[in-house]
């Protein structure tokens, strides 16, 4: 005889199904028995972090991610977005070292490229006009 592939009755709705018991804690539903005036198992904001905490770790990852991008593209701009940032996260009391640090040297890096394009073309005009006046 063929056995069905899968049974006609659903695995814990039969005669051997046995009631949930609370586990370890007895019939309390899970949870140890709560007295009044007692701290119950969870404290509000215990384990939650605060609105402010939260916040000030968005700030800090967006400084850091705003710092490794600007390394690559748009320092000049991202750089000082990431310094604010990284201001805004430790106004609310989050550290954000690595955020700011990023963003001065994304500051310092593109300012140096900018000061040195800038030297470049200068020197390239007073080549041209150099040359153009000796002929």
């Amino acid at each position: 005889m063929s056995q069905e592939p899968y049974p006609s009755e659903r695995p814990f709705s039969g005669s051997h199904a046995k009631p949930y018991d609370g586990g370890a804690y007895g019939s309390q539903g899970g949870y140890p028995p709560y007295q009044a005036g007692q701290p119950g198992p969870y404290q509000p904001g215990q384990y939650a972090p605060s609105y402010q905490s939260i916040e000030g770790e968005k700030a800090a990852q967006t400084s850091l991610i705003l710092g490794i991008v600007g390394l690559f593209v748009a320092g000049f701009i991202l750089g000082p977005l990431a310094i604010w940032q990284a201001k805004k996260a430790e106004r609310l009391g989050v550290p954000a070292t690595a955020g700011k640090v990023l963003g001065w040297i994304n500051v310092a890096l593109y300012g140096i490229a900018i000061l040195f394009g800038i030297l470049l073309i200068i020197i390239m005009f007073a080549g041209f006009s150099a040359s153009t006046y000796s002929s």
